[in-house]
């Protein structure tokens, strides 16, 4: 596969710039500014020649996902009328959405899967909103052992024990999807060794599995609860009357994390590459991005519910785990595998000659500065790891910096030992 010379393309910021002017001009019908550059600009191999120019977009390449009603036209005709039933059945409605490949649910941007999202999400809340209690319930019994009962009467203390819940809720979630996603794509060929380039080859005809599309949007529906959760324990609305008129402020929540800054813009950044690459059907290289994340997520949970419940050695265990995993996934797997491929094997979507070479220019590098971004903000959070390692086995000292900058309390002023 001869490799393309892109360095005879503009540069991306030059590809964005006139692509904004065309799309300025098309209605004012003055698409044909190009030839009133100076020819020097405008000439055959200039940046701003016409050869450049953006004439398809990547929904026009695409192939057409199947529809529900195109799927019951296929399965469901009468004597070769193309005519649907009258009945729609549950049958038909698993079948679709389980045993079809390619259908509008593989893309989180057709109504199709916004509504199954829509629903993923308030199942999820719902039933966050049923077990969280039951855990909390849990660490409040773990607590009175632990900890004692002066700690568990103290009021500042039913926020650890509220979260105590959301990480076993978290660990939960975590393990069960590391599990499904490692079942799942065990023998898909580009988690083989060098099998990266089948990330893009033969792009945009993969096909998208029923499974892949399931567990795109069970990740998009974690990720987009997490995020409202997230915002609703770090903001508090207050009411205040000025003069005849009754106004509201928000400040800090005492709840807030010590990384909420971190959090909030990696789940920004998350979500829109989950919606990006879903969008652009670049899955293949997201499931990959997912599944580091997650497996990387279950020793941290383990941590903290160690670290709560005053576990030496399965604290200082679980750490240790979550440090190395985090090493191997999100700091090694991640830039070296993942983002390398992104970096110097995406060309490959341009070998099958469907993909124009100027709309990669102008696509590939916002996912480059996205998952770019995950990298240093992965880099930053192993370095608050490695503060807590050091108060961890030279002070034995608990502080969970993800939580509070300053370390995490127990209801006093003082941080806690662990004995």
């Amino acid at each position: 596969m001869e490799a393309i010379d892109f360095s005879t393309y503009p540069p991306t910021p030059v590809v964005w710039a006139y692509t904004a002017v065309d799309s300025a001009c098309e209605p004012l019908g003055c698409t044909d500014w190009r030839d009133r550059l100076p020819h020097r600009w405008s000439q055959e191999g200039a940046w701003l020649s016409g050869e450049f120019k953006i004439v398809r977009s990547m929904s026009e390449l695409k192939p057409p996902l199947l529809t529900y009603q195109q799927y019951l036209q296929q399965e469901y005709n009468d004597n070769g009328q193309g005519q649907i039933r009258s009945s729609i059945g549950l049958k038909s409605l698993y079948n679709y959405a389980f045993k079809t490949s390619s259908t509008s649910l593989a893309e989180l941007t057709t109504p199709t899967a916004i509504c199954a999202l829509f629903m993923l999400v308030i199942v999820l809340r719902r039933i966050k909103a049923i077990l969280l209690p039951r855990f909390s319930d849990l660490g409040r019994q773990a607590a009175l052992h632990t900890h004692g009962r002066q700690w568990l009467e103290q009021t500042n203390n039913q926020t650890r024990i509220v979260k105590f819940g959301e990480y076993v809720f978290r660990l939960i979630f975590h393990t069960a999807v590391s599990i499904a996603g490692i079942v799942y794509f065990w023998d898909k060929e580009w988690w083989k060794a060098d099998g990266t380039k089948s990330l893009w080859i033969g792009y945009p005809n993969q096909p998208i599995d029923a499974g892949m599309a399931w567990y795109y949007l069970a990740q998009s529906a974690y990720n987009v609860e997490a995020m409202i959760s997230l915002l609703e324990i770090s903001f508090v609305i207050k009411t205040a009357t000025k003069g005849k008129f009754p106004g509201f402020h928000i400040e800090w929540s005492p709840n807030v994390r010590g990384d909420f800054r971190e959090m909030f813009v990696h789940h920004v950044i998350t979500n829109m590459l989950i919606l990006g690459s879903s969008s652009f059907r670049v899955t293949r290289a997201g499931s990959m991005v997912f599944l580091v994340h997650d497996i990387s997520d279950i020793p941290v949970d383990l941590s903290k519910l160690a670290n709560f419940l005053k576990w030496k050695a399965s604290t200082a265990v679980c750490f240790t785990a979550m440090v190395v995993l985090w090493c191997i996934t999100r700091l090694s797997i991640l830039p070296f595998v993942i983002f390398k491929s992104v970096m110097i094997e995406s060309w490959m979507v341009c070998a099958n000659g469907v993909v124009d070479p100027i709309l990669y220019v102008f696509y590939q590098p916002i996912f480059v500065f996205l998952i770019g971004l995950l990298i240093l903000l992965h880099a930053a959070w192993f370095t608050m790891f490695l503060q807590m390692g050091y108060y961890l086995v030279f002070k034995g000292e608990a502080h969970d910096l993800s939580e509070h900058k300053t370390g995490e309390t127990l209801g006093t002023a003082t941080k806690r030992k662990i004995n």
